[in-house]
């Protein structure tokens, strides 16, 4: 029986609604495991945040990370002015994940790169003087700060969240 390795994975910019089934996987995938995976999951809002990206295409990006025919990687960012300034823009990176299947592996660290250098090439090229990573997920928070810092974002705050009691 032989087994053949993976094939390196593709980075794209996502224009194309023919990869809307591929990009809703990914992002069902990342919102089951999340912590608000107890929000009930909107496919139809996926899709609809996808088409809007894809029509103002300068201010936000949909990346996609495909290997063997399969999307093991996404990130959603857009780009704009700090909301109490002018003149600058920024980039946040409202979503970024590679898929559970692949995370742990070493492809899973080159896709989760792969991503960050496509997200920096496209901010550059739209003039962004800074990159905002938040990672609100509670997954794999002590591996995403060690990323963030290899990838030289500086800490610069937290995230907090509180369940209400139910009414």
């Amino acid at each position: 029986m032989s087994t053949t390795a993976p094939t390196k994975a593709v980075f794209r910019l996502s224009t194309d609604q023919r990869d809307i089934p591929g990009i809703v996987k990914l992002a069902r995938e990342a919102h089951a495991e999340s912590r608000f995976g107890y929000v009930p999951f909107s496919a139809e809002k996926v899709a609809r945040l996808a088409k809007a990206a894809f029509k103002d295409d300068a201010k936000h990006a949909v990346m996609l990370a495909e290997r063997d025919g399969h999307f093991v990687g996404i990130a959603y960012c857009s780009v704009g002015e700090y909301h109490l300034g002018t003149d600058v823009l920024l980039t946040t990176i409202q979503n970024i994940n590679v898929s559970k299947s692949v995370r742990a592996s070493l492809s899973g660290g080159k896709i989760a790169l792969g991503l960050f250098r496509g997200i920096e090439t496209w901010s550059q090229a739209r003039g962004s003087k800074e990159i905002l990573f938040h990672v609100t997920s509670a997954i794999g928070l002590p591996q995403s700060h060690k990323l963030a810092k290899r990838l030289g974002f500086e800490f610069i705050g937290g995230s907090y969240a509180k369940s209400l009691p139910k009414s």
